[in-house]
């Protein structure tokens, strides 16, 4: 009898599954060309950055659904891939929302070492691009933009960072590089996708890994979303992976850890590219694929993992545009008529449902028991709040936080003439100074003393940020001068804030009042003179 060890089991279940499945599984015995640097090493290797140029242009070349595209280069100057499969062909963001169909970007190697869902998306990539092909026929009612390598150069250096030594899934609020500010502003920001998928892996030092789970997941969990694009995540697409798992013979969960207690989800900062896109209105997904199986099983089960979601986007796609369309449209309408309140501050507190899952035994970590009913903390809930605005006026001055929000794709517009108008404004207390992310030494926490009620004239060249467009959430985020990946805490506006007056009040508060901090808010909707820069 031949014996074989757990991976080995799951390896030829996974086969065994891929060979009878009605799924989009063609990865044959047979090597298909082009072939990508993995298979070409019998998988020993993983695809350099020229190597995957390379192959792309070969697939490409021998389809007809594929447009190849270079969205933008690295500090060191590598390409930045995508590639769009559409049938009919769509050229633009607009004819492909016209198509109706829902839109989904699949993405992978924000993290320079993480190779492996990188390499399930080159599979998938000359899959889609096949006529014929299982994968292939979703193109009749889904448009997929795939972008294998969102850092080329952390890949080549083996690391977790940039070039220059920068985490890119910590800047997706300040897209101070070139391929985190080329990826949000010219694929994710720009295409409006439905979907976006972030593809982890390696995440065994960051539970990624947590054993008997395949894959992690998780939606957008900042509070400045819109809750309805994470609920449609946890309702319909996260029980459809699962069920695809358990049917190949693995098993996938939350991400990212969990204890005899309870399950824990992950943070809810804005400047992580799952969080980003909930805030930016699209249902963003984190996957994290474990790096403890053989190589063949961890691509194929990302394979899976991915395709699961554009099987959902095929079988729900009503669901799931009308989902993302209500959202964005309430984004437009809560800014249009300055309603409600933005959260400056947030924690994560137990969901409204529970889970059962599996984790090691902490006595005998050989073994797993099952912890059932338990909660899952992952729902954000604000903590501190302050009124949404009709529309945020900054000084002439304020370029390089305007320069920040045009990254994003924001509109930004300009007073045409000088108006004088009724504003809401913030009393500057104190200022402090913290270290951060991305070698930001001294990033700009600032604590709001009073909220004053002012009229006040604007001149020429005031910058005009509505919050009525589909980005107002990222809008507030970045202009509320409390939050903590907005102009002010990544040092867009440090030089305009008043820091001699603010000494001489904290010197002598009976002679110097407070001053102001130079964001101007807006709380009705009012005429602006503006126009739009070219």
């Amino acid at each position: 009898m031949i014996s074989l060890s757990p991976i080995s089991l799951r390896l030829w279940i996974l086969v065994l599954v891929l060979a009878t499945a009605p799924g989009p599984w063609s990865i044959s015995a047979e090597a298909q060309e082009p072939r990508t640097g993995l298979e070409r090493s019998d998988f020993q290797r993983h695809t350099s950055h020229d190597e995957m140029v390379a192959y792309l242009h070969e697939v490409q070349a021998a389809s007809h659904d594929m447009a190849l595209a270079v969205f933008g280069h690295t500090h060191q100057g590598r390409k930045l891939m995508k590639a769009t499969f559409s049938r009919p062909t769509v050229s633009s963001p607009a004819e492909a929302h016209l198509s109706g169909k829902p839109i989904v970007v699949l993405a992978a190697n924000v993290h320079g070492y993480n190779y492996t869902l990188r390499e399930s998306l080159l599979l998938m990539i000359r899959e889609l691009g096949t006529r014929g092909s299982k994968l292939n026929r979703l193109l009749d009612d889904v448009i997929v933009i795939v972008v294998p390598s969102k850092n080329p150069d952390g890949l080549e250096a083996g690391t977790r960072f940039n070039a220059v030594g920068a985490d890119l899934n910590r800047d997706y609020m300040a897209l101070e590089h070139p391929a985190t500010a080329a990826y949000v502003g010219r694929v994710v920001n720009h295409w409006e996708p439905h979907i976006y998928v972030d593809g982890h892996d390696g995440g065994a030092v960051q539970y990624g890994g947590a054993y008997p789970y395949s894959l992690l997941f998780q939606a957008a969990g900042t509070a400045g979303a819109d809750p309805r694009l994470t609920e449609l995540a946890d309702r319909e697409i996260f029980p459809r992976i699962q069920r695809d798992y358990e049917a190949a013979g693995f098993e996938a969960f939350y991400w990212a850890r969990g204890d005899a207690d309870r399950w824990y989800g992950g943070g809810a900062s804005p400047r992580m590219g799952r969080n980003y896109g909930g805030l930016a209105g699209k249902v963003s997904i984190l996957f994290e694929l474990a790096e403890w199986h053989e190589k063949p099983v961890a691509v194929e089960t990302g394979v899976l993992a991915y395709t699961s979601v554009l099987e959902y986007a095929r079988d729900r796609g009503d669901v799931l545009v009308r989902t993302v369309s209500e959202a964005r449209a309430r984004t437009v309408e809560l800014g249009d008529g300055a309603e409600g309140r933005v959260p400056v501050a947030q924690t994560l507190e137990p969901d409204d449902f529970r889970v059962t899952y599996r984790i090691a035994d902490p006595d005998r970590p050989d073994e797993l028991i099952t912890v059932t009913d338990a909660e899952i903390v992952k729902r954000p809930v604000g903590t501190r709040f302050r009124d949404r605005p009709f529309a945020y006026l900054l000084p002439p001055q304020a370029t390089e936080a305007v320069a920040m929000l045009r990254r994003h794709g924001i509109v930004v517009e300009r007073l045409a003439e000088p108006v004088e108008l009724s504003v809401q404004t913030y009393s500057l207390a104190d200022i402090r100074y913290e270290d951060t992310d991305n070698q930001h030494r001294a990033a700009v926490r600032v604590q709001v003393g009073e909220v004053r009620d002012r009229e006040v004239g604007f001149g020429w060249g005031t910058w005009v940020i509505r919050t009525g467009q589909p980005l107002g959430r990222v809008v507030t985020h970045l202009l509320e001068a409390e939050t903590t990946d907005g102009v002010v805490y990544w040092n867009r506006l440090s030089h305009l804030l008043p820091k001699a007056a603010l000494q001489d009040h904290l010197d002598d508060p009976e002679a110097h009042p407070a001053p102001t901090i130079p964001i101007y808010k807006l709380m009705s909707p009012a005429p602006l003179p503006s126009i739009s820069p070219g």
